[in-house]
């Protein structure tokens, strides 16, 4: 008897992160649509065969039949396929999650209490009801951290735009708000940019909404390519996005978002000789104002950089 269902997780994850750097926790905003789709039916295959796994280890305990001789080894949380995992990648930057740190450990917690029942099977002895409970205890906090994770990756996929992958406007002001308390407490700055397509309805009523919608996923593709790994890209109407920058001044801000521009003008379509272009107006949470209030100042430089020619970046300054 084996304990897989952490490996088919985590085995999934390191392959479509690739060497993607993290920070402390998993950044899901990297990951695809397609890939967090597959990454909560891989969790509910996980929670499967973890189900498979405890009725296995309650027919060894209830028919006294032998368990398999590697889960009697001190070693046998490394011996199954999610323990040779991390014994591989135990220097590599994965292991700073404290998700899968957690995950590991209650891993290891289940192989501990699965091998001493299976000891005192062998042995002729009854399991005391302390052992019992402390072995129920480690296992249920194993499933509870697959839990977690699905239940992570099933918020992230639901606040996201299907169409472009940014995030959906729903939690923009919640997570805008925390990033403002840490600004009023002097603990970081941080940025945000509105960014809206120029002429984007000349290119729907040129070539279709399709070839619109074509443009949309596109460029936010291009986007994301150009942000570091904790900014966000939400969408916040039709073809308006605001990009959130933490830990990052106005000037830094203006500077990437001029790269950007620059970046999502040189985007070339199959369907017709075009150039996508997008204005930005971008600004800085600050002690004095309210989120709704350094939006609109976004907003209106936006709208600056429109009235000023379109396809450049205006600070709010």
């Amino acid at each position: 008897m084996s304990c897989v269902s952490q490996a088919v997780f985590l085995q999934w994850f390191l392959t479509i992160t690739g060497t993607v750097k993290l920070r402390r926790d998993i950044n899901l905003d990297s990951l695809t649509n397609q890939q967090l789709q597959a990454g909560i039916a891989e969790l509910d295959h996980a929670i499967y065969l973890h189900d498979q796994w405890y009725k296995n280890l309650l027919r060894v305990l209830v028919s006294r039949v032998s368990p398999e001789q590697s889960d009697l080894m001190p070693d046998a949380h490394l011996k199954c396929a999610f323990g040779k995992w991390y014994e591989d990648h135990s220097e590599s930057f994965f292991i700073e999650s404290q998700q899968l740190k957690s995950l590991f450990e209650a891993h290891k917690k289940v192989h501990s209490g699965a091998r001493h029942l299976f000891q005192r099977i062998s042995n002729g002895l009854v399991i005391p009801v302390d052992d019992w409970d402390n072995f129920e205890s480690g296992r249920e906090r194993m499933r509870r951290e697959i839990w977690a994770a699905r239940h992570e990756f099933a918020e992230t996929l639901k606040n996201r735009d299907s169409l472009t992958e940014a995030q959906t406007r729903t939690g923009l002001l919640a997570d805008l708000r925390k990033q403002h308390s840490l600004v009023l407490r002097g603990k970081q700055t941080y940025a945000l940019a509105m960014l809206d397509f120029d002429h984007f309805k000349r290119i729907n009523d040129s070539y279709g909404h399709a070839a619109g919608d074509t443009v949309l996923a596109s460029t936010v593709q291009c986007v994301k390519s150009h942000l570091r790994p904790y900014d966000r890209i939400y969408r916040y109407g039709g073809e308006e996005f605001i990009i959130c920058m933490p830990s990052t001044t106005l000037e830094q801000a203006g500077e990437m978002m001029e790269r950007l521009r620059l970046a999502i003008s040189e985007q070339h379509f199959e369907f017709g000789d075009i150039q996508v272009t997008a204005s930005f107006g971008v600004t800085v949470l600050r002690e004095s104002q309210t989120v709704k209030e350094s939006i609109n100042c976004a907003d209106k430089a936006m709208y600056e950089a429109k009235s000023a020619g379109r396809d450049r970046v205006v600070l709010d300054v």
